[in-house]
């Protein structure tokens, strides 16, 4: 006996679509208006483990993992109810579950037809999950050559630090002798004792302010985001620099916009971008001073903070303008051409913007602008 189908051969467009979800890269599901899967294509078999055959008429829900799968019929009913879109037609970054129960995150654009009697919603899925290790690779790369450079940076300066932190121990040592003559004389009044030792509690901060500085910026951690006070993390570093402005002959002038908006995002990072610039302002003045200022400023410009870093020294070429960020280009003899490029990638991250210009009165200006306000 022969057995006929009932089932009526595709149309010319039914193939074309067919053939089109096969050849597709991504995962496409196709769900009606109740959330059930109706098409589920080799793309999206081979993501999530499933035979189309195992998935076809369950719900959607089963793709996905916890908070997502309460979420996704509500968002079905509001839309039914109100029209509000929550995902249709804008796209998100989710996580998905595969038949083993192990999760990844997915680029999910969903989309509505109605053909007829016919109503529901086409969902096109796309793995991160490469995407997401490469970008976590390029930020621990990001934040290794950040920890070198500040180490190199340290290095140049351990003279510095070292002359900062000991002129304040040799003052608490100076004071404390002078608390003990006075009290063996029998000379010392308890006010006179009082103001001696207000200042050796003044030196000693001051001696921890520069070594909790230094560990900061030596600490490898993971990127922190918070409030930032700009003024302050200048004052920092400031710290760490002036004696070896000092030592080379210049001044450093800080011209400091109060109040201040706050911005958001990593101190020690943003630390290391104005440390890394004074100190390429440092050694363009050491080759060829015009002038004896090196200036830090900061201010608000289009809705930003801006922190301008100003050197007296020979200034910025055209070609040096033109390739300032490249990795690997350097106008320092000893240089290797990391700095300023690691700098550009601290502030990007910051979704900020990092310039360098020649200065009206000579020399270079780099401008650093970040945002105010909450992080995204």
């Amino acid at each position: 006996m022969t057995v006929h189908s009932t089932a009526a051969p595709p149309t010319v467009a039914e193939s074309r679509f067919n053939a089109l979800l096969d050849a597709a890269v991504d995962a496409i599901i196709l769900i009606d208006e109740r959330g059930h899967l109706t098409r589920f294509n080799p793309a999206a078999q081979r993501m999530f483990g499933y035979a189309e055959a195992e998935v076809a008429g369950r719900n959607v829900l089963m793709l996905m993992p916890e908070p997502y799968r309460s979420q996704h019929d509500g968002y079905i009913h509001r839309y039914a109810s109100t029209g509000e879109r929550r995902i249709i037609g804008i796209g998100r970054e989710v996580e998905a579950q595969r038949k083993d129960g192990g999760t990844f995150p997915i680029d999910l654009s969903v989309g509505e037809f109605r053909a007829g009697a016919d109503h529901g919603f086409v969902g096109i899925i796309r793995d991160l999950t490469e995407r997401k290790a490469r970008t976590r690779e390029t930020e621990d790369l990001r934040g290794r050559l950040a920890h070198v450079g500040r180490l190199g940076t340290l290095g140049e300066m351990v003279s510095g630090i070292a002359h900062e932190v000991n002129q304040p121990l040799t003052a608490i040592s100076n004071y404390a002798s002078a608390c003990r003559r006075m009290v063996q004389a029998g000379t010392a009044s308890g006010a006179e004792l009082a103001g001696a030792l207000d200042k050796i509690g003044a030196q000693a901060e001051r001696a921890g302010q520069v070594i909790r500085g230094l560990r900061a910026l030596v600490r490898r951690r993971d990127e922190q985001r918070e409030p930032l006070d700009c003024n302050q993390l200048i004052r920092d570093v400031a710290t760490l620099v002036e004696f070896d402005v000092r030592q080379a002959g210049f001044r450093l002038v800080l011209k400091l916009v109060e109040p201040l908006p706050a911005t958001v995002g990593d101190a020690v990072q943003i630390q290391q971008v104005v440390l890394n610039l004074i100190r390429n302002g440092l050694d363009a003045m050491l080759e060829k001073a015009t002038g004896d200022t090196l200036e830090v400023e900061t201010a608000v410009a289009d809705g930003k903070v801006e922190i301008r870093v100003t050197d007296s020294g020979p200034g910025l070429g055209a070609a040096a303008l033109e390739h300032l960020f490249e990795p690997f280009f350097t106008t320092k003899p000893q240089g290797i051409g990391l700095g300023l490029s690691i700098c550009k990638s601290i502030v990007g991250a910051h979704r900020g913007e990092l310039r360098g210009e020649s200065a009206p009165a000579g020399g270079a200006r780099f401008r650093v602008r970040l945002p105010i306000g909450e992080d995204e």
